[in-house]
């Protein structure tokens, strides 16, 4: 059985025709958003024209739970013609040829959910939505891994790879940060037949999305000539979704942070990851100085709740707990 480590490493391989019609985008609401001009490329291009991407600057490294995700059972796509005539064909050929190979890498660990045309998964009301929503359960609630629009023959990868996005291409930069602070996602993609667009947000909080000076992490992916394939990138942002920048593993996870909240991380930290010993569930890991890292034997909700409520029989911080439980508890969140 093929696995999905083997077809994610692979580019689509069907015959494809791009007339290349283009659709233009000025939403109203958009405008309310500022312009972005805080961007930083991360795909290159050669003497040659191949594309380069490079995810190591702006991604936390691949985790040990890759294994689980890449052993899974794929399969590729039935072998067809495709014309990419309207936005429409570009969002089919995008779920058939790529995203469909990389939720199969997703089916368990954690499993994700992609939907499209959805509101956002929060209790936010909003008369907008974004083409497509990947979200994770966590108990009951669903939330945003990863955020995606189509577009058709849009985006100009010159301005985006430059940081001098004009007209048009502004235009969407303001849609983008949009959906990325209505969906409070700080992932967000753009395929429009021709190129993959990702952006990664380094918001410390939801809000922080809004501002003009909010980092922005960009990558330009052809579907030809590139050495990186689309099904690993859009594999690489989901990943990083829980991981980025020391926030937690995934999205309602718990995660002590130093930076930003006056506490020294050195003296204590915690982080769950999407798999514990058993390939299911969750793990803590919590280091205090002088002390090796040590696994909770019930796994990542009850080390949470122990760890809330200061259990000195599972996590002997004595009177450290005092001084960093009311920051603890404000960072109990994806964010």
């Amino acid at each position: 059985m093929t696995s999905a480590y083997d077809l994610i490493g692979q580019h689509p391989s069907n015959t494809l025709y791009n007339p290349r019609f283009v659709s233009y985008t000025d939403k109203t609401w958009a405008w309310t958003y500022p312009p972005m001009q805080n961007l930083t490329a991360h795909t290159t291009i050669d003497n040659e024209g191949t594309a380069h991407a490079s995810f190591d600057p702006a991604f936390l490294a691949l985790d040990n739970d890759e294994e689980k995700r890449a052993s899974e059972p794929a399969r590729s796509p039935n072998e067809r013609y495709w014309r990419r005539e309207t936005e429409s064909d570009v969002e089919h050929w995008w779920h058939i040829e790529v995203s469909d190979i990389v939720m199969a890498a997703w089916a368990r660990y954690p499993a994700i959910v992609q939907t499209c045309h959805t509101k956002p998964l929060s209790d936010i009301t909003i008369s907008e939505n974004v083409d497509s929503t990947y979200g994770v359960y966590i108990g009951n609630q669903r939330y945003p891994v990863a955020i995606g629009e189509m577009k058709r023959n849009l985006i100009n990868k010159e301005d985006w790879q430059t940081n001098s996005l004009r007209d048009a291409q502004q235009k969407i930069a303001r849609e983008f940060r949009g959906y990325a602070d209505k969906y409070q996602c700080p992932q967000v993609f753009c395929w429009d037949g021709r190129y993959l667009l990702m952006l990664q947000f380094r918001a410390r909080k939801p809000e922080h999305i809004r501002n003009a000076d909010c980092p922005i992490d960009c990558w330009v992916i052809p579907v030809e000539g590139s050495t990186c394939t689309l099904r690993y990138a859009l594999y690489r942002l989901m990943v990083q979704c829980g991981r980025s920048h020391g926030r937690g593993s995934w999205p309602g996870s718990f995660m002590l942070l130093g930076e930003g909240q006056g506490i020294d991380v050195k003296r204590a930290a915690v982080r769950i990851s999407g798999v514990g010993k058993e390939g299911l569930g969750e793990r803590v890991f919590v280091a205090v100085v002088g002390k090796t890292f040590v696994d909770h034997p019930e796994g990542g909700p009850a080390a949470a709740r122990h760890f809330l409520e200061g259990d000195p029989d599972v996590f002997p911080l004595g009177d450290r707990f005092g001084e960093l439980g009311d920051a603890f508890l404000g960072s109990a969140s994806r964010w």
